[in-house]
């Protein structure tokens, strides 16, 4: 099966030490679980209706929330710290949890960036 995202350099980037080797996950995605189960990784890539390939990645631990050190990771395990990934706040009618202790991110497969610069000016 041919997929969108490179498991194995994600699988380097979280470290092979302490990663198991990623399972295929839906259509076009991953699943990656840490060998002493302290944490998951899913990430998938589907179109949206923008016609833009679209990457979710999320970590989850079974006990705890992610911290942002596991977002930082994930995030460069997925675009390698190049591309552009969102955090999405949705309105309460609009939000979707299917895990307690799950953090995401949201971004173009081709980590471009979606937001105005808002550090344009210097500052944020």
């Amino acid at each position: 099966m041919t997929t969108s995202i490179n498991a194995l350099t994600m699988r380097r980037t979280l470290g092979r030490k302490d990663w198991a080797t990623p399972t295929q996950f839906g259509p076009d995605g991953w699943a990656l679980q840490r060998f002493d189960e302290s944490a998951s990784v899913l990430v998938t890539c589907a179109p949206h209706d923008d016609g833009v390939e679209w990457v979710h990645a999320s970590i989850a631990r079974p006990d705890q929330m992610p911290e942002y050190g596991d977002l930082t990771l994930l995030h460069r395990a997925v675009w390698r710290g190049r591309g552009w990934a969102y955090q999405v706040f949705a309105p309460d009618a609009d939000h979707v949890n299917i895990h307690h202790h799950a953090l995401h991110l949201w971004g173009r497969l081709d980590g471009a960036q979606c937001l105005p610069n808002f550090g344009a000016a210097g500052s944020i």
